[in-house]
């Protein structure tokens, strides 16, 4: 039988591909039409005698999806829209995530289902600041006052677990933290906001980031596929450190700036951009939303307040974290030769 992985050439799709297929994985990929592929054909050159198919296509063909999970019994569902208007994003991921579910159900076949969701879906403004988050947190009970993104992911969850409540479809849901593994432009929200000007506001302090290095979420997300109950069974992916003491977001910020990010720190206190966020909102209904703040109240609570997070349930399935977080680290953050 073989395995499927939607939205394999991402860039936690190509980590889950080679993670499969050191595992003697017998695959079949799909891939978007003009999409980035050169990583992912990089990685089946490596592997040449691998046994991979490569689809090339959508999840927009109900024909084509039948075609997709011919043979198929284990489904890592990774492909999302990140891009383009909150409707554009919901649609293109909670649309094809209807299609597939539908063509599982049809086969008649109990198709094992892995859905990569997000840390996006918990609902952590009404938190305490400093609670500790692990998969029994409350998710978003909120949605629409959420980035576009994480409103989708949570409707794509609660698409997936009712379809598992009403139809049996055998579901386990991954939430990763921050993914990190090459130096990118940006440091992750959960550390600040870049403005105009070169200006960053840094919001996050010495908050904990959580953390995990795209090889390490991606051996998470394999072992889940193998060892899960698959009965609507959650875990989360953050990396540990060796003594225990999270990344922070001003760490994170620093090695970000050693890589050459060139801004102007502006620290904030959570708590009073908050306040400024509260009068951004009366200045945009003065202004009649000529002008506003670049942040919401809710959003500030949301990502801004200081949290912690617990040992993930997905060690418990023998899950063994490839990387350390120091090598993680050195590897994400190494200037090219």
């Amino acid at each position: 039988m073989r395995t499927l992985v939607t939205g394999a050439n991402g860039f936690l799709g190509v980590a889950l591909v080679e993670r499969l297929l050191l595992a003697g994985a017998s695959l079949r990929l799909l891939v978007r039409a003009g999409s980035e592929r050169r990583r992912l054909d990089a990685l089946l050159a490596r592997h040449a005698g691998a046994d991979v198919e490569v689809a090339v296509g959508t999840l927009d063909d109900a024909d084509a999806i039948d075609r997709l999970l011919d043979g198929v019994d284990l489904v890592y569902h990774l492909a999302a829209a990140k891009r383009g208007s909150g409707a554009d994003i919901a649609r293109g991921t909670l649309d094809a995530s209807r299609r597939l579910l539908a063509a599982i159900v049809g086969s008649g076949r109990a198709i094992r289902v892995v859905l990569v969701s997000s840390f996006g879906v918990y609902g952590t403004a009404a938190l305490e600041p400093d609670a500790v988050i692990d998969e029994d947190t409350p998710l978003e009970a909120q949605p629409a006052r959420r980035d576009a993104y994480s409103h989708a992911k949570l409707e794509q969850e609660r698409l997936f677990r009712a379809w598992h409540a009403r139809h049996g479809v055998p579901l386990a849901v991954v939430r990763p933290g921050v993914i990190h593994g090459a130096a990118e432009a940006e440091p992750s929200q959960r550390v600040g906001l870049r403005l105009p000007g070169r200006l960053f506001l840094f919001a996050g302090g010495d908050n904990a980031l959580p953390l995990t290095f795209v090889d390490n979420c991606a051996e998470a997300i394999r072992v889940v596929g193998a060892q899960a109950r698959f009965d609507g069974d959650t875990y989360n992916v953050v990396d540990e450190t060796a003594d225990g003491t999270p990344v922070t977001c001003r760490q994170w910020l620093a090695r970000h700036r050693e890589a050459g990010l060139r801004v102007r720190v502006l620290p904030v206190a959570w708590t009073t951009l908050e306040r400024f966020a509260r009068w951004g909102g009366w200045l945009a209904r003065a202004t009649r939303g000529r002008l506003r703040a670049p942040v919401t109240p809710y959003q500030v609570r949301t990502t801004w307040k200081p949290q912690r997070y617990a040992r993930s349930r997905v060690f418990a399935l023998g899950y063994a974290q490839p990387l350390s977080s120091e090598e993680a680290l050195r590897r994400t953050f190494a200037r090219p030769d």
